[in-house]
């Protein structure tokens, strides 16, 4: 069996293309068990800078191919159009992907602490379908353990970066500062509350919180000392909003250029909107209105990038610390793949030990007990010497379950045995 990943991200797919793609929270479950009905075991992992599904399944090649086929159908996407768009990791290059993922270092901002809940939430979410068995389980929680020692032992995501502060640096770039500015927030999630939190950190912003569902805004706004208004009034506070932040979960855009025209007291007056969500959350049109200034993910995806030269050093320290967690479950990987082998071996060698020092004992009848423990002793120490390194080998080897098929034949460990399964660990095309 292999692991592979199939995804797009922000530096291979426009944003119009990944709002397609995406997998809401309400449809999750359902698009995990039609998934399932395919593979083994299946993972996907939706945020709005990315959409990945991994999958257990028999071949590399044609499990990134079936993945892709399932995106393609999903979004309703021509399938060469997701071909073109998608990289496909296979086996270790897909563990040590989403291993990365969890670091933040395949985040638009590099170290953002989100996606570490985010990444949670998915395994959460297929944990909760029975879609995961017990390589992707044990998968997922070696990603959230390499997510934290990543921010442990490096500096990435101690600053609190993420694209709601990026996208609130633009906005404070645009206007030459928002001190005495009104910013509406629309919506009321993780990065709603990223975006009021950086706000209110400047001082002097007036904030006001608008979301579908009235309690969760209040209860938002309140963490923060902000105002909350109900979505009906909407548009009472884009009258006066001198910034707007799209950061709901909609499927559809909830602000249209025709309704913020309408809207505006004053259409001669500057406007910054931010439109944070995947699917997005403002219609494209708001950016063509009169002093308008529309954002998107893109754009914040190259504010993004001129900051990541100035954290090499931890990101190198943090390549490392992947690295390692990747060979660690690898290690995992090939242990469980050659464990039958190790087990049947280590049981033949057992019963020839034993038969052996039996039929010596035989020929010794006048031995005291002690003098038989030293030999059944020697006898013990000697079998386990001898496999320890042929046992070791197979377990860490990335050949390891090449070698178990020789080592199944040498020793005559049974032809009903469970062949292990010769595979590459490489990128699938």
């Amino acid at each position: 069996m292999q692991i592979v990943a199939v995804g797009i991200n922000h530096t291979s797919a426009s944003v119009s293309l990944r709002e397609r793609l995406a997998v809401g929270t309400e449809s999750l479950p359902d698009a995990l068990g039609r998934l399932r009905e395919s593979v083994a075991e299946a993972l996907i992992l939706s945020t709005c800078n990315r959409v990945e599904l991994y999958a257990v399944c028999g071949h590399e090649g044609s499990g990134a191919d079936l993945l892709r086929q399932f995106l393609a159908a999903h979004g309703n996407v021509p399938i060469r159009t997701v071909r073109d768009v998608t990289y496909a990791y296979g086996h270790s290059a897909a563990v040590r992907h989403l291993l990365r993922v969890a670091a933040g270092l395949e985040s638009m901002v590099v170290g953002e602490n989100e996606i570490l809940g985010q990444v949670r939430r998915a395994i959460a979410a297929a944990r909760q379908v029975t879609a995961l068995g017990s390589v992707l389980d044990r998968l997922g929680t070696a990603a959230l353990a390499c997510g934290k020692r990543v921010r442990a032992s490096t500096a990435l995501g101690r600053d609190g970066e993420s694209v709601a502060s990026v996208a609130v640096r633009l906005a404070v770039r645009e206007r030459g500062g928002l001190e005495g500015a009104h910013v509406a927030v629309l919506g009321a999630g993780e990065t709603a509350e990223q975006a009021v939190a950086t706000l209110v950190a400047l001082g002097g912003v007036h904030v006001t919180v608008v979301n579908r569902t009235y309690d969760r805004a209040v209860s938002l706004a309140a963490a923060h000392g902000v105002e909350a208004r109900p979505w009906n009034d909407l548009a009472n506070v884009l009258a006066v909003a001198d910034v707007v932040m799209g950061c709901t979960g909609a499927q559809t855009p909830v602000l249209s250029a025709s309704t913020l025209a309408q809207a505006r007291e004053s259409p001669v007056r500057p406007l910054v909107c931010l439109d944070l969500g995947v699917p997005r959350d403002m219609d494209p049109a708001v950016g063509s209105l009169p002093t308008v200034k529309l954002i998107d993910l893109d754009r914040i995806e190259l504010e993004s990038a001129a900051r990541r030269a100035d954290r090499a050093r931890d990101l190198t320290r943090a390549e490392s610390i992947v690295d390692q967690d990747t060979e660690r479950f690898m290690e995992w990987w090939r242990g469980r793949n050659v464990a039958s082998t190790v087990a049947r071996l280590h049981a033949r060698a057992g019963e020839i030990r034993d038969a052996e020092v039996e039929r010596a004992l035989t020929r010794l009848p006048d031995l005291n007990p002690r003098a038989r423990a030293v030999i059944h002793e020697l006898a013990t120490r000697m079998v386990g010497k001898l496999l320890h390194e042929p046992t070791v080998t197979l377990k860490r080897d990335p050949e390891g379950a090449n070698m178990a098929v020789v080592v199944e034949r040498l020793f005559g460990l049974g032809a009903h045995a469970a062949q292990p399964e010769i595979h590459q660990e490489s990128r699938a095309s």
